[in-house]
């Protein structure tokens, strides 16, 4: 079971470098996020291979428990696991090295989604507000997500280290059944220019996306 995702991982490598030149720089890592285990692995292998990391950028997520018929506890330990603890402790593992980094834009990107803002939630003029997609369980982990880079927003901002939130907004993928309003390459756009542009110190309390959420709505 453990060669499945390493086996894919190699495959994507593969599929990126024919599609747009040699990738052969590229070092696929399988991470578990229930894993801490795997997650301290990931970082050995960078610390040995590279000695530091510029940019973390965490795009894990699930929206319920893999387990048929859980229950409302259940669905939210699952998720919560994953999406939401998984995430702090790729952030404070990965956080040594980053710091040994000498990169002047060093970041930690976060994945949110408008679903997780309460001024979205709470606004009755929004497509996304509660009425409409109540989703407690997800909404709830990615306001705790929010939340943790608000908090490292503050305690990082003098180290020169962002810690940037994205919204790449809904994207025709899997995860959602295929019923966004947009194509899944230019969410990962959106997630790119988190990752790469601006200077970190025009980056406080922003959250990067394309359809102006945060400033209609607020967080």
């Amino acid at each position: 079971m453990a060669s499945k995702p390493v086996i894919l991982a190699d495959e994507a490598v593969k599929a990126i470098a024919s599609e747009t030149g040699n990738f052969s720089h590229l070092t696929p890592v399988v991470i578990d996020l229930d894993s801490d285990d795997t997650i301290f692995n990931a970082a050995k292998i960078v610390e040995e291979k590279f000695g530091h990391l510029d940019v973390l950028v965490n795009n894990a997520v699930i929206n319920r428990s893999p387990k048929p018929n859980a229950t409302l506890r259940e669905d939210f330990r699952a998720v919560f696991e994953t999406s939401v603890f998984g995430v702090a402790v790729m952030n404070d593992t990965f956080l040594p090295l980053i710091r040994k980094s000498t990169y002047p834009q060093r970041r930690i990107v976060t994945v949110t989604s408008g679903l997780g803002m309460f001024g979205v939630a709470l606004t009755e003029n929004s497509p996304y507000n509660a009425w409409n997609y109540k989703s407690h369980v997800y909404r709830s982990s990615k306001s705790a997500v929010n939340m943790i880079s608000a908090v490292d927003m503050i305690a990082l901002r003098e180290e020169n280290i962002a810690t940037v939130l994205v919204e790449p907004g809904y994207c025709r993928t899997a995860f959602g059944g295929f019923q966004g309003h947009k194509d899944a390459d230019e969410g990962g756009k959106v997630i790119a220019r988190a990752a790469v542009e601006g200077d970190n110190k025009d980056l406080f309390l922003k959250i990067i996306d394309d359809e102006g959420k945060p400033a209609q709505f607020g967080w």
